[in-house]
């Protein structure tokens, strides 16, 4: 009997399916409607079917327990050709003579997308064959060369003449395995890779600090031989104001730890009215300090807050200081190992041992060049010894844009060392101080770096001047005693903090008169060592000390 409410529950429930499965873009299989019409005993119920109009419409009729509807699960655009062909199958398979009670495989089953992936691979292997016989050109035979051009292995010769070979022959690699992007990857890593070691090898990165072995003895010279060992300290305090808050007792210290006779500043930045300034207090700070000195100062007049030299002489007024100096000579033990136990005799009279206190005393103190267009930045202050010149000066600084390079070499380098010379034709001369310039590769922690070429203190014009300047008959005392000491240098950026890992340049010098540094029996004054102190803080630079000895 026809069941009207179960019919309508049927209808009901396939609707249901029908808008669930229009949202997800698929169509239910035929397997729901199969197990329905199983369960039922109707003669019809509503299912979907295509026409051969290609129209999508509700209704069919049973015909041995299968019905001849198209269901399948492609996405929308593509499923609208197939069950218009579907739908012309249905017309075909009700006048054909064929056995009804075998089933005929829908569209889109597992059997047919078999057979269409079988029917797909013989097109592609017949593609295949047919591809050598086209592209036999003489051009490929001679560029293959011994590659075989027989037709037994067709996808070979495929794969050769796919883009993704050309690629990998682009990157001179010689791996077949052009699909795999981990081959890529390591590619570009092995590529890029030798540019990192080409530009960590572009320059030298030296950091560390090589021993030195101090070359001479105050002690021992005074003891044994009778000599006076003439210290002088070269320190630029980069604003002396400054200073002197951080580090109130640096050059008391110094001057008591190397027994200094002449300590030698640039860059105080002073003006003077700043010395007997009663807010400042820097000359009673220096009479505290090193009372025992007497202080030169040149100032700059162009320019306020800006360069200036001084220099600060031991006083010898007489036997006392003499004896002062020859006991504390005596006690340099503190620096050295050794002590001296007949300290307390070595000065008697006018005289250190046996030097007279007439050598250690200057002759006279000038604070300018005579060079009216140098004299007004106050970058010189020279002494005259008897036995040598010694001049302190602050070599200008070409400037972080290069502005003053042409005046620094063209005209302040030529201008000084021709003063120089003229100091040198009476007696010789030391020249002393920060002069700006880092000679060579032994002098800058990152030699070959680009930049250098076009910073201030190592540009090629600058070290040509210098050479030129050494060439005149001059030697860098600490490159000639020290020839390979490498990693010694007196400035260091602070903005970059370049002081604790040692990355400096060496801009401080002491310049000498060739026959200051042989040792012969007739020269009265010889140049025995030099060397930096870079664990003395309180300035972008530290100090350097020269020690020269006084023959009786």
């Amino acid at each position: 009997m026809f069941s009207f409410t179960t019919t309508i529950r049927k209808v009901l429930l396939i609707r249901s399916l029908l808008v669930v499965s229009t949202r997800t873009a698929a169509f239910p299989s035929s397997r729901v409607f199969n197990n329905l019409h199983q369960r039922s005993e109707s003669a019809f119920f509503a299912v979907p079917y295509c026409t051969s109009n290609n129209q999508l419409r509700i209704g069919g009729l049973p015909r041995n327990n299968q019905y001849q509807v198209l269901f399948n699960t492609m996405r929308p655009k593509r499923a609208a050709s197939k069950m218009s062909a579907a739908a012309t199958a249905d017309d075909d398979v009700s006048n054909d003579d064929k056995d009804e009670s075998t089933p005929k495989p829908l569209k889109g089953s597992a059997a047919t997308t078999k057979k269409s992936k079988v029917v797909a691979t013989e097109k592609k292997e017949t593609k295949k064959k047919a591809a050598p016989t086209k592209k036999a050109t003489p051009k490929n035979k001679v560029a293959k060369g011994a590659e075989s051009s027989s037709d037994e292995e067709p996808p070979k010769t495929k794969k050769k003449a796919t883009p993704k070979k050309r690629k990998s022959k682009s990157t001179t690699s010689d791996s077949e395995d052009d699909d795999s992007s981990t081959t890529k990857t390591t590619k570009k890593k092995s590529s890029s890779s030798p540019k990192k070691k080409a530009k960590a090898a572009d320059h030298q990165r030296w950091t560390e600090r090589m021993p030195l072995t101090r070359l001479w003895n105050p002690e021992t010279a005074m003891t044994s031989k009778g000599s006076y060992t003439f210290t002088v300290i070269s320190w630029n305090v980069a604003g002396l104001r400054a200073f002197i808050k951080k580090q109130p007792d640096a050059l008391a210290n110094l001057a008591e730890r190397y027994q200094a006779d002449v300590i030698c500043l640039q860059e105080h930045k002073l003006q003077d009215v700043h010395l007997d300034d009663p807010k400042l207090k820097i000359r009673e700070h220096f009479e505290e300090k090193l009372g025992g000195f007497e202080s030169h100062w040149s100032y700059s007049t162009t320019k306020k807050g800006y360069s200036g030299t001084a220099m600060f002489i031991r006083k010898r007024g007489g036997g006392d200081d003499a004896s002062k100096k020859g006991k504390k000579q005596a006690k340099i033990g503190a620096f050295f190992t050794s002590k001296n136990k007949e300290g307390d005799e070595a000065a008697k009279g006018d005289s250190i041992g046996e030097i007279p206190v007439s050598h250690l005393q200057p002759l006279n103190v000038m604070t300018e060049l005579g060079l009216p267009k140098h004299d007004g930045e106050g970058r010189t202050v020279t002494a005259e010894f008897p036995l040598f010149h010694l001049t302190n000066v602050y070599v200008p600084n070409s400037g972080q844009k290069l502005d003053r390079l042409g005046y620094r070499t063209e005209e302040w380098d030529t201008d000084f060392l021709n003063k120089m010379q003229q100091l040198e034709k009476g007696k010789p001369v030391i020249w002393l101080g920060d002069l700006n310039v880092a000679h060579n590769e032994k002098d800058t922690w990152n030699e070959g770096a680009k930049h250098l070429v076009k910073s201030a203190g190592t540009t090629p014009q600058e070290r040509a001047s210098f050479d030129r300047q050494l060439g005149a008959g001059f030697v860098d005392a600490f490159r000639h005693l020290h020839q390979d000491a490498m990693g010694h240098y007196s400035y260091w950026s602070q903005r970059a903090g370049n002081r604790e890992p040692n990355k400096g340049l060496r801009l401080d010098y002491f310049i000498c008169s060739k026959d200051l540094m042989e040792d012969d029996d007739d020269r009265k004054v010889v140049v025995r060592d030099s060397y930096i102190v870079p664990d003395q803080l309180g300035s972008d630079h530290c100090p350097i000390v020269l020690e020269i000895e006084m023959k009786k």
